[in-house]
Formats: structure tokens, sequence, C-alpha cells
């Protein structure tokens, strides 16, 4: 069982190359996207969907969630391929219309029934990458309620739509971002919102990078980003993470506003900053944040420790 909906880093897998998946899961992510999409040369589609099965078990036996990133094109096949005990999420890129949305999940709907799967236990989350998926975001958000979650406004084939520079000094996906994120908001479900880093080289192994990225989006109570490179993955499940004089300035918070609630109060002072309702809230909800991470990072210990076991196991019983 996965603990806790915690995906603080979420890390690419070409699904097609074993270099990578047999040592993915001792990276360290909270989560896996099994890429099927652009890693996959177009010649080698058909394998890729052929290894999925096989490699989930693989790359989650270190406690990490699986995604898949389909391809928008040939959705009955990649999904036919990739539906299988062990996926949490179908990530489906080129989301432009509710359409794309609702025939995603009905085909998901009978591969569950088909293959002995909890029915609608599998999200999708549609990637924003053109202005008009941009401008149906609350319809794409809104299409199904297998869509928890929707990412997007920014990356490449975004700029390409657009005619853009994709590595700017400034923020050239700021509407783009905005709007689907505000939508998806409205929608009800979780939208990732990105906050701008200066990225100018186009480089996806930066760790320092990552650092700054982790903390602007940990000021901005963002909790996840996705990545290309391994050496992304430590500082972000880090830098996301609550910190220890956080979750007690959380508590001190919580305590206060709680006894000045009783009292019949509002609003006070705590070391010179003005505590009221708005503040009491966002303290609960980092400290149901750090509870969160706890469970998920126990859990992925737990895991890593019974994978190097058997491990351990299955190379005695050949020596």
């Amino acid at each position: 069982m996965i603990s806790a909906r915690v995906f603080r880093c979420v890390m690419f897998v070409p699904v097609n190359n074993p270099r990578f998946t047999e040592r993915a899961w001792t990276r360290g992510a909270d989560a896996y996207i099994l890429d099927l999409e652009d890693s996959v040369p177009q010649s080698e589609k058909e394998k890729a969907r052929s290894l999925v099965r096989e490699t989930i078990p693989v790359v989650s036996k270190g406690g990490a969630a699986i995604f898949v990133r389909i391809n928008h094109d040939y959705v009955e096949a990649d999904l036919r391929g990739c539906v299988w005990p062990g996926l949490a999420r179908i990530i489906l890129p080129k989301t432009e219309t509710a359409e794309d949305m609702k025939l995603c999940a009905d085909r998901l709907t009978e591969l569950e029934k088909e293959r002995g799967i909890p029915v609608g236990s599998i999200e999708i989350t549609p990637l924003i990458e053109s202005a008009l998926g941009a401008v149906n975001g609350y319809e794409i958000a809104a299409a199904t309620p297998r869509c928890k979650s929707s990412r997007g406004g920014a990356g490449y084939d975004m700029a390409v739509d657009l005619g853009i520079e994709m590595f700017a000094s400034f923020d050239q996906y700021a509407y783009t971002e905005a709007l689907p994120t505000l939508a998806q908001m409205a929608g009800g479900v979780e939208a990732g919102g990105g906050v701008f880093v200066p990225n100018t080289s186009g480089r996806a192994d930066q760790s320092e990078q990552a650092v700054e990225q982790a903390r602007a989006l940990y000021a901005n109570h963002i909790y996840e980003a996705t990545v290309l490179h391994p050496a992304l993955v430590k500082p972000l499940v880090t830098g996301l993470t609550p910190k220890p004089e956080d979750t007690l300035w959380a508590k001190k918070v919580t305590h206060v506003y709680e006894k000045l609630a009783q009292d019949g109060e509002s609003v006070t002072q705590v070391d010179g900053k003005t505590i009221d309702v708005y503040e009491y809230n966002m303290a609960r909800r980092l400290l149901n944040w750090a509870e969160m991470c706890t469970a998920k990072d126990t859990f992925k210990e737990r895991a890593v420790m019974k994978a190097e076991a058997e491990g351990k196991a299955a190379q005695a019983k050949l020596s």
C-alpha cells in the first residue's frame, strides 16, 4: 500500500532503458513517471508499452508511487499496455479538451474491470501544453472524478505552441501557468502553480537549481516538483519537507490561537507577528503536511530495507 499522498519529487524514467529503470528505486523520489512519450523514439513505442507491466514492481520497490505518461495520439494502445496493478496515475500530455479526459477515463474503467483493479482508483493528471488547453482549464479539471491534480502551462510544447523562448531570464509563462491554475482551483483539483526560478542554461542536472526551486515552492506552499535528473531528487525532497523549526512554530501558533478562541478572541501577537484564523489554518496545514511527509519517509525507508534484504538473499543463492 502506498503511504500518504506525498509527491515532493516526481522523476521521469524512460521505460525502455533498463539502465535507468533498474536503479530508479534507489534514487529516493516519492513517485516515478514511466515515460512512453518524449523519451521513447517512435520505432520503440510498441516495445516500451510491453515493458510497463514488468517494470512497475521494479521501480516501485523503494516505496514510490508509479505514474505513466502516455502519448496523446496513442491513448488506446498505451492504456492497454500500462494499466496494471501498482499503477497510481496516468499523465495525459497535450490535454486540450474535456473530451480528451473523458475518453481516457472511460477506457480506464474498462481496463480496471477487465484486470481486477478497483474501478476509479487510477487517477488522470492532464498536462496543459497549449494555449487551447490553458483556455479550457476548468472544463478539463471538471471532466472526471479521476482528475485530482493538473499540471502544465509551461515547458517545451507550450513554448512551441506560442512561439516563445523556452529558457529566459523572465517569467514568459506567467499567464499560461496562472490561467489553468486558477481554473483548476475553481474545479476543486490540486494545482501545481509553478513558481518562477530562472534557468537560462536549459540544463536538467543542476542540483543548486533544485535548491532554489524548492525554496521558492515551499515559501508558496507548493509541495510537488517534477524532474528529469536524479541529482535534483534529494534537494527537492529535503527542501519540500517541513523543517523542525517550522513545525515548532506551527505548534505554537495552533496552541496560542486555540486558547485565544476559547477566550472569545480572534487576533493576537506571537513573537511580534499577528496571529489570526488565517495563520492558524496555515499552521494546521503545515503540521498535517509534516505528518504526511514523516509517514511517507518511514514507508520508503522500510521498503528500501526490504528490497535491499531481498537483493542480498538473491545474491547469496547465486553464490
